[in-house]
């Protein structure tokens, strides 16, 4: 069985292995060798290194970390089959759960539009929001501005905040720190805005803007309106 990585599967995959008596490999960054029996590769030390591990049991369950296996076209003919599951009732209990709309939650969002020292304070925020709302995005912030309260802790990412794998990860006005750098790294683009052209972060950047944020997302706002 093969899985992407989520909230979902974390609350789920442990149980299945369970009940299928398989084994489980987390964070799985490429597709299994199985010329000498079943190992995989995984990203360990929030992706700063790397581990092989085999996988002994007869089923096997893969949990990949997002973003770290394209999708390849193999040209092959794909054999569709239907299978029909009979439930057990009896075993079988149900919770209902509101989720509150209009806000993506950040840890499975696409695309992160995120926000650190630069903007000089939480009233400010609103040219972040804005952004986030053209592009449906969650909103994050560097360790720093929750710090200060700016934020709340929640949207703080980073090594010791919440690990985000999206699309599209827009940094503005964050330096980027290493820790920082650990909890957005398997995003698949990263976009950094920044006004100080020696700022760490355009190292790590896919693409990068020298300029003042608050010049430059409300101009980057309203052209995102014009095509989406």
């Amino acid at each position: 069985m093969v899985a992407p990585k989520s909230s979902n599967a974390d609350a789920c995959l442990p149980r299945v292995a369970v009940a299928l008596q398989a084994d489980v490999a987390t964070n799985v960054v490429e597709l299994p060798d199985t010329s000498i029996g079943f190992k995989v590769k995984r990203a360990i030390f929030t992706g700063k290194a790397f581990a092989q591990a085999e996988l002994k049991s007869s089923k096997n369950i893969l949990v990949l970390r997002k973003n770290a296996i394209g999708a390849k076209e193999s040209g092959k003919p794909v054999n569709v089959e239907t299978i029909q599951v009979t439930l057990n009732s009896s075993p079988v209990k149900t919770k209902e759960i509101h989720k509150s709309s209009g806000d993506v939650l950040l840890s499975e969002a696409e695309i992160v539009v995120s926000g650190g020292r630069g903007l000089k304070g939480p009233e400010n925020w609103g040219i972040v929001e804005d952004l986030a709302k053209t592009l449906h995005a969650a909103t994050a912030c560097s360790k720093p501005v929750s710090d200060m309260d700016w934020r709340p802790h929640h949207e703080h990412v980073g090594q010791t905040g919440v690990k985000v794998s999206p699309n599209l990860y827009i940094a503005v006005g964050i330096s980027g720190a290493i820790q920082h750098l650990a909890g957005v790294n398997s995003s698949r683009c990263i976009v950094v805005i920044n006004k100080d052209s020696e700022a760490p972060f355009f190292k790590s950047a896919d693409y990068g803007i020298v300029g003042d944020a608050f010049e430059v997302l409300p101009k980057l706002n309203v052209a995102l309106k014009k095509v989406l």
